[in-house]
């Protein structure tokens, strides 16, 4: 399929004479989206793929406390882990962490743990999230076969109105479900050519309340900080130089996902997370050289959880430094009757991991072993659009993309493990009608082994003796596996976008679906052999060991999924809904996989009294039951949960904000998939914030 896809868009390019510098259309509509993170200028309507995003407005009403209320509202997106922040983690497309790439303000987030969450950073200081769904390892490499989430946070721009030179936020707010306070303050400005922008964030919350009825123990103090500092050199060239920080203090059990309890393997610790954050973006296109629009991105980040168990006093450390960079080159022209975009880019990036646990003689912290591993990668994307071709009616577009990866990996005391990959796609947009369109689109995708599978070393659990009994513990040991393949995924999807609008009289009114399968090799898994030795049970009854845990490749699979999503807006009124759906199973034995998700409903609906700027809105979220698996202790049955909120902005000339709700109203018991935990009970939040500018 590869060979045909790409030498068609080979002939398709080269059928088309021609080739002139195009010009910037000033007349662009300004309610097109386009999802940044797509590395194309294309309408999110006609864009060959599925995209979502939030804006700053939906942030603002929904006032999110954590990653799952930051991202419930993305179609085909879970947020697994149970509901404390520290625990939870990403899942897209029925892909988990390691197939998910994230972004913060174009820098790579690589940090992931076995029981730790995998970004942290408080919501406040964010101002919009895009995601690509679907395989993404064209543009991103390694870890991005369910897609992309891409964060971005607040600069001065985002902030100010024409004529504004400078403004200052406050705000504060409460939350009854864990007894949750928050604060924060931003001052931004702009004098001449340079901006600046200030923010810090502060929340402190206790024991979540959940729907069952019972409090999952929990004690969150954290502090965010933003600085940004960015000049305007000359036109079209700009740099900006972001430090954003995250320091939390949290005293919890060792594994803090789910409802696990403290217990002898499982220790009450006080955890201290940070995450340090600096980002250089510059960006080059300058008025007098028409081809020259260059992206580039520098970044630092360092994430570290340290952990003190409150008993023993035994510490525990985990750290992963990455430092990258990439840029992105994009080229404008006319290619016969088509307008014509193609970027070029290239990145390099780093990992560097860092465990330590006070209780190895050597140091040691099972399951996160000191290593390193490398990264660099060029990439091209063409971006063609115009007349459909052999005289149909309508519009073409095509976007092909391909991406060379070499990494390497390594440890202080192991020879290096080296590979490398290409990944390819291919999207067809086709629209007879400014209204109507279908797409196609076929992408591969690959997932280079982590540090964590390779090099997995040290105790992964101790238990008593099974003879002996207490002091005398044995251990079930981690082994590392450095021939590991990647994991490989072919993925076709095709959908359909249509804009009702006009025909229905409203203000808008569109529908994109999809359907899509995903053929996955040579999958990762992390397997325990649980066993004694046969010595264990004879004297002296030792040596004794419980087994060995290793990553291994364990075969393949196969998943098919659908997503509906819609926008509805009409005068005051307005809504979003997304109907989501995904099946898969083991393709050698044909059993259903676990590690999937009902099908879900989401629908946000608002309704603005202007004249009093109240804004009065609810949101559903439904899920059917979940049986698949063929382990009914994962099974979940189905719920609905209700949400509502409103915000009141009583003074038209002045910014005081008071926004309130009421999550899961009426207090439903249920479970989410993968939580292992009940979901918390009703909530009510209350806010209030006050701006001003000048």
């Amino acid at each position: 399929m590869r060979t045909v896809l790409l030498a068609g868009v080979a002939a398709f390019a080269l059928s088309t004479p021609g080739l002139a510098q195009t010009e910037t259309n000033a007349g662009d509509d300004a309610d097109v989206i386009v999802i940044k993170a797509t590395h194309t200028e294309l309408d999110a309507f006609v864009y060959p793929g599925m995209t979502a995003s939030i804006d700053a407005e939906a942030l603002d009403l929904r006032r999110p406390a954590d990653l799952d209320d930051l991202l419930r509202s993305m179609p085909g997106l879970e947020v697994a882990g149970g509901p404390r922040r520290t625990g939870q983690t990403i899942s897209l497309r029925g892909q988990g962490r390691e197939n998910t790439t994230l972004l913060l303000d174009g820098a790579r987030q690589n940090y992931s743990s076995g029981h730790d969450g995998v970004f942290f950073i408080d919501p406040t200081l964010l101002v919009g999230v895009e995601a690509v769904r679907g395989p993404a390892s064209a543009l991103y490499g390694s870890g991005a076969s369910g897609g992309v989430v891409a964060f971005r946070t607040a600069n001065p721009d985002d902030l100010l109105e024409a004529g504004e030179s400078w403004g200052y936020s406050l705000g504060a707010g409460y939350r009854s479900v864990d007894e949750e306070t928050r604060g924060s303050a931003s001052i931004y400005g702009r004098a001449g050519t340079a901006d600046m922008l200030a923010s810090v964030s502060t929340r402190s919350s206790g024991d979540i309340a959940l729907g069952s009825g019972n409090d999952l123990p929990a004690d969150d103090e954290s502090l965010s900080t933003l600085i940004k500092v960015g000049n305007d050199f000359a036109e079209g060239i700009r740099a900006e130089l972001s430090w954003q920080s995250f320091d939390g203090d949290v005293t919890e059990p060792n594994n803090g996902q789910g409802n696990a309890g403290v217990g002898s393997q499982n220790a009450l610790v006080d955890k201290d997370i940070t995450a340090d954050n600096i980002t250089l973006t510059t960006a080059f296109a300058p008025a007098g050289i028409d081809w020259l629009d260059l992206e580039l991105t520098v970044y630092s980040n360092e994430t570290s959880v340290d952990e003190r168990e409150l008993v023993s006093g035994r510490e525990l450390r985990r750290d992963l430094e990455t430092v990258g960079i990439r840029g992105d080159q994009r080229f404008e022209f006319d290619l016969g009757a088509y307008e014509a975009g193609f970027t070029v880019g290239g990145e390099y990036y780093e990992d560097s991991q860092d465990g330590y646990d006070s209780d190895d003689p050597t140091g040691t912290r099972g399951g996160a072993p000191d290593a390193d591993s490398q990264f660099t990668a060029g990439w091209m994307q063409l971006e063609l659009d115009g007349p459909a071709p052999l005289g149909l009616p309508g519009r073409m577009i095509v976007l092909p993309g391909v991406r060379y990866d070499e990494y390497e990996t390594s440890t202080p005391t192991s020879a290096a493990v080296t590979s490398d990959a290409v990944s390819e796609r291919l999207g067809l947009t086709y629209a007879p009608t400014d209204a109507f369109n279908i797409f196609v689109s076929w992408g591969e995708a690959f997932r280079a082994p982590s540090i964590n599978e390779l090099y997995l070393d040290g105790t992964h659990f101790s238990m008593p003796h099974p003879i002996l009994g207490a002091p005398v513990f044995v251990s079930n040991d981690f082994i590392a596996n450095p021939d590991l393949l990647p994991e490989e995924t072919e993925t076709i999807e095709i959908g359909f976008g249509l804009d009702l609008a006009d025909k229905v009289g409203v203000d808008r009114f569109d529908v994109r679906a999809s359907w899509y399968e995903t053929e996955a090799e040579n999958l990762i898994d992390l397997a325990v052999d649980f066993a004694f030795d046969p010595t264990c049970f004879a004297p002296p009854f030792m040596p004794c060991t419980v087994g060995t845990t290793q990553s291994s490749n364990v075969g393949s699979a196969e998943l098919t999924g659908y997503e509906i999503q819609t926008s509805f807006a009409q005068g005051p009124f307005s809504l979003n809904a997304s109907l989501t759906g995904i099946d898969g199973k083991d393709a050698e034995t044909g059993d259903p996989l676990g590690s999937l998700a009902p099908t879900r409903l989401f629908v946000d609906g608002r309704w603005s009294f202007d004249q009093y700027r109240l804004l009065i809105g609810g949101r559903v979220e439904a899920a059917t039951e979940y049986d698949e698996p063929l382990d009914t202790a994962e099974h979940r049955a189905g719920y609905v949960v209700t949400d509502v909120y409103a915000r009141w902005r009583p003074f038209a000339e002045h910014g005081l904000s008071l926004n309130a709700g009421v999550e899961n109203l009426l207090d439903h018991d249920y479970d989410r998939v993968f939580a292992g935990v009940s979901e918390p009970g009703r909530s009510v939040r209350f806010d209030v914030s006050w701006t001003q500018n000048f």
